[in-house]
């Protein structure tokens, strides 16, 4: 399965849930996430996927520069509209490419890291990174909101699916 497919899985996935909230429960700070709500969860992942996706425009990536557009953490509709349009960026992107990746690890500009990666590393990246946040909503959804249904595999890493299928 090539990485847009997994990506566009992923964000399926995502829409489904997203659609059964009401915007209350999409918003609601929860202690069981530390005060964050699912909202905000969901909300980083896409900056993260926009970012990668840009990133082809442009051939630069820096996940710490993303926008923090509240309104996909506040309105679940927005957030739909943002997956959908995602999805359709995703489909378009065939080929690989190289890109420079910027990270701060450090209040010290200067010390920024600058590494030569590539748009299916990234993409496989917020796979990786989508996955973990999903698992964590998961957990808000079964305690919090039991009448939301996930997908089977929601939030479960792709590597622990196929190890379940060969045990």
């Amino acid at each position: 399965m090539k990485l847009q497919d997994v990506s566009v899985e992923i964000l399926s996935q995502l829409i489904e849930m997203t659609e059964q909230f009401s915007r209350d429960e999409y918003t609601r700070n929860l202690d069981l996430l530390s005060t964050n709500s699912v909202g905000r969860h969901l909300r980083h992942i896409l900056e993260f996927y926009d970012l990668a996706v840009r990133a082809g425009n442009t051939g630069k990536l820096n996940y710490d520069k993303r926008e923090r557009n509240l309104l996909l953490e506040n309105d679940p509709r927005e957030a739909i509209l943002k997956m959908k349009e995602l999805i359709v960026f995703i489909r378009m992107m065939k080929d690989d490419m190289v890109l420079k990746l910027e990270a701060s690890y450090s209040a010290d500009v200067r010390n920024d890291v600058k590494i030569t990666t590539t748009f299916y590393r990234e993409l496989l990246y917020n796979v990786e990174h989508a996955v973990h946040h999903m698992a964590i909503m998961a957990i808000a959804v079964k305690v919090e909101f039991r009448h939301i249904r996930l997908s089977e595999n929601f939030g479960i890493a792709y590597s622990t699916i196929q190890h379940k299928q060969t045990a």
